[in-house]
């Protein structure tokens, strides 16, 4: 028994040197399983172009056409010199002579009438393939294996339409098993690729991937076992790496999967390819030549489903929208008939078809090109109801594209067009028109072309990747911004694979220059890349790369104490941009932009996250809010929210002086770099205020008193001034600290947690040094533990205590991380 056919198509990049050849044989005569071989072969790289360039150059009667045909012979020459043996080389220059004769005839011929028929371009332009074909014969020869080539014009019958011409399926399977069952089994077949014949035998051309058409027809003749495409990529990517440089390889695709994706701009096959194949069910495997091993995209007649059931994302462009408008239409059959039957007498092509339900318009999508003369054949066909005003006109909208998302589950998974709009919406894209096929395998946009990379760029983010993307944006990158860069470095990897969280740093700024790059910042690189790239900061210039870039799920990590950095938020979130910060400053000015912040990021769908404002990385403000959200109303606050503070009182209740207390801590990095901002207690009121607030009561921050810890002498004392001074109050705290322990607490009481039932007292809202009762929680407080006491009215017998280290940047920066990973998750 014969063993089965294997049919090998190798494009021009694996043609395009001698060692590239041999190279492409190699892999034939690798197959491990036995097989009888067919190699289709385009030409080699850039000849096809250099023949479009001669043909150009005799049509407009230059005579430098005769100089591109001198170099291409030269150059095949010396391919074949390189491949083929000594004795086969007199006869591969008689074959390939033969050829060029052709070819120079037929330029001759463009020169002197000055134009170019189908007919003749389409003789002309497979010449390239018929000079390829001889050279891979004889590289096979030259390894000592039999090898025959058969012209593809003798095999492949199509009509006469020679640039793209129809393939007679029945014929071509006649007159190819009659060629090819005939050669004996271990001979290599080498067939030219893009080629066909008409009955009479006029050379005709398959159009655009004409090559890989030519594989799949021999390989539906021929019950091949399976059909591998040989290129320069490995596989189907999942959009055009040119626009989405993170474009990944499909491994598995659907035949109705991969004509869907070669319809609407995939360029790595046509969707004639997958038909001589489809009914037989014959696989196609797509590999890179360079790379055979990195397993590239087979073709089947199912494939596996995907996590986000949507496999790639493809764009059409150069399409113009014709448009029918008018309320006559409601209720008249057959208008769609003769529109089509219109633009179908006309030869053009219908790319998409979209009807308002009212029937009171109509649009298709077309090739840009056509759209003058389509709009003139409808006004010609529907020229009764223009008159009488039944359609009120027609028109073409030009500048348009289509993007499209494919997927063969997608037809089993509800919201899926309402995301992919959604997306577009939050790109600011605006959606022209909307299509989706029967088979539910893609949902197409039309809009405009200057929205097109922008538009493909957001839907693969938003449905083709494994891991979703989460672009951040960091402000600050020293101290607590720093400690998150070395997480993120830490944890990228592990986030991706084990939450399915994909982090990408995308912009850098501080006060002084600011660095983006949209393809990515290695978190380990970000302040060299700042220091070394950067380009001056500006308020302006910020919010515009933020904005300009349109990237999906884009999120700013405030990482700062600024309030110039804060007041942007405002923007920021208008411009759907989620928000992650330690910074208090937003939320502690006014009731009124603490409530405007909150509308913000509820109207826009953005979050706006802000755990570490209070107590680091303890879930504070968090649980406050799911306490109100779910009923409860928060009665009392009590709480020690400084780490610095919380160190200082435990250390002298250890016995340490004052002057001592401060000093270490400011050596341990524990305080700010000027202490007196710990110790005035302003920090500790921002967050107290925070937290009321979080509890749905409005509140000013010139409701909360203050003691401050800075003695009055050294308020405006230097740094170093005011380090050396704290000794001299250091027996004034002694004796403070000779009773019972002290601690800088935050006290809230709404007046009704110690009164009587339905009894309340004055509202309180304080910060400041507090001896503690004999009962009190503080007094096990430990280092820079904070804790936080709420009583609540589901809490009112034994009130809720949150308890923690409660200070440091890597406290502060994993706390940052987990609102991060929150509004990753909120973001899908």
């Amino acid at each position: 028994m014969q063993p089965p056919y294997l049919v090998h198509k190798f494009g021009g990049t694996s043609l395009q040197t001698p060692e590239r050849i041999e190279h492409a044989r190699d892999l034939v005569l690798s197959a491990k399983e036995p097989a009888r071989h067919v190699v289709v072969v385009s030409a080699l790289g850039g000849v096809t172009d250099d023949l479009l360039m001669a043909i150009e150059a005799a049509r407009s009667r230059s005579r430098n056409y005769r100089t591109g045909i001198t170099s291409l012979r030269e150059r095949h020459a010396e391919t074949a010199a390189a491949v083929a043996p000594e004795a086969a080389l007199e006869s591969i220059r008689e074959e390939m002579d033969i050829v060029w004769q052709e070819v120079e005839d037929l330029l001759d011929g463009m020169f002197l009438l000055g134009e170019s028929t189908d007919r003749a371009r389409a003789a002309l332009l497979s010449a390239g393939e018929r000079l390829s074909a001889p050279i891979m014969v004889v590289a096979f020869q030259s390894a000592g294996h039999l090898a025959v080539t058969v012209d593809a014009r003798s095999i492949i019958r199509t009509d006469d339409q020679f640039a793209e011409a129809a393939v007679d399926y029945e014929k071509t399977g006649e007159l190819v098993r009659a060629a090819l069952q005939s050669i004996a089994a271990g001979t290599v077949v080498v067939v030219p690729g893009f080629t066909g014949a008409t009955a009479g035998g006029e050379t005709t051309t398959l159009g655009r991937s004409g090559s890989d058409y030519t594989a799949t027809i021999l390989a539906g003749a021929l019950d091949a076992r399976k059909v591998v495409i040989w290129t320069d990529v490995n596989g189907v990517l999942s959009a055009d790496p040119r626009l989405v440089p993170t474009a990944f390889t499909l491994p598995f695709l659907s035949y109705r999967e991969a004509a869907e994706m070669a319809y609407f701009g995939a360029k790595v096959l046509h969707p004639r390819t997958m038909r001589p194949i489809r009914e037989k069910g014959i696989p196609l495997h797509i590999v890179n030549t360079l790379d055979p091993g990195a397993g590239g995209t087979m073709v089947e007649a199912t494939s596996p489903e995907t996590e986000g059931h949507v496999k790639a994302v493809t764009s059409v462009q150069d399409v113009a929208l014709i448009m029918i408008e008018g309320s006559g239409m409601i209720g008249i059959p057959g208008v769609a008939a003769r529109l089509f039957s219109a633009l179908a007498t006309g030869n053009i092509n219908v790319l998409v078809i979209s009807q308002a339900s009212s029937e009171q318009s109509i649009c298709v999508g077309i090739p840009a090109p056509d759209s003058e003369r389509a709009v003139k054949a409808l006004e010609k066909t529907f020229e009764l109801e223009l008159a009488r005003r039944d359609i009120a006109r027609i028109y073409a909208l030009e500048d348009a594209a289509i993007v499209s998302v494919v997927g063969d589950y997608m037809r089993d998974q509800p919201g899926l067009a309402g995301r992919m709009f959604s997306t577009l919406g939050r790109a600011n894209i605006n959606v022209l028109a909307i299509a989706q096929g029967a088979a539910e395998t893609n949902i197409s946009a039309v809009i405009s072309a200057a929205d097109a990379d922008r538009a493909v760029r957001a839907l693969h983010e938003a449905f083709a990747r494994v891991f979703e993307r989460l672009h951040l944006f960091l402000i600050g990158p020293g101290g607590v911004g720093g400690k998150l860069l070395e997480i993120l470095e830490s944890q990228a990897e592990r986030l991706k694979e084990k939450h399915h969280v994909n982090l990408r740093l995308v912009g850098v700024a501080n006060s002084k220059a600011m660095v983006w790059d949209a393809a990515g910042i290695a978190f380990g690189r970000a302040a060299g890349r700042l220091a070394d790239e950067g380009q001056p900061y500006d308020r302006k210039k910020l919010l515009s790369t933020l904005s300009d870039s349109h990237i999906e799920r884009l999120l700013v990590i405030d990482a700062t104490a600024s309030e110039s950095v804060s007041d942007l938020y405002e923007e920021l979130l208008s411009k759907r941009i989620a928000v992650v910060t330690p910074n208090k400053l937003a939320n502690t000015g006014s009731q009124e932009r603490f409530d405007l912040l909150r509308e913000l990021s509820r109207t826009h769908d953005v979050p706006f996250l802000y755990e570490t404002t209070a107590g680091a990385a303890l879930p504070v403000i968090r649980t406050v809010s799911d306490l109100v959200r779910t009923g409860d109303c928060v009665r009392a606050i009590k709480a020690v929210l400084s780490g610095t503070l919380s160190f200082v009182f435990n250390r002298m209740a250890a016995g340490a002086l004052f002057s001592e207390a401060v000093t270490e801590a400011r050596a341990k990095g524990i305080t700010e770099p000027d202490p007196r901002q710990d110790l005035a207690g302003e920090d500790v009121a921002r967050k107290l205020l925070t937290l009321i607030r979080e509890a749905g009561i409005p509140f000013e921050r010139d409701q909360i008193s203050v003691e401050s810890l800075v003695p009055d002498s050294l308020e405006n004392a230097s740094v170093e001034e005011f380090m050396s001074g704290l000794s001299a109050f250091d027996d004034e705290w002694k004796r403070r600290m000779s009773g019972e322990p002290i601690h800088y607490v935050a006290t809230f009481d709404d007046g009704s947690s110690d009164g009587e039932a339905g009894v309340s007292t004055a509202m309180i809202a304080r910060v400041n040094a507090v001896q503690l009762d004999a009962d009190s929680p503080f007094r096990s407080l430990r280092g820079t533990d904070n804790m936080i006491i709420l009583t609540t009215d589901r809490y009112r017998e034994s009130p809720l205590v949150i308890q923690g280290a409660g200070g440091g940047p890597e406290l502060t920066a994993s706390g940052i991380l987990a609102d991060i990973l929150i509004a990753a998750e909120r973001m899908r």
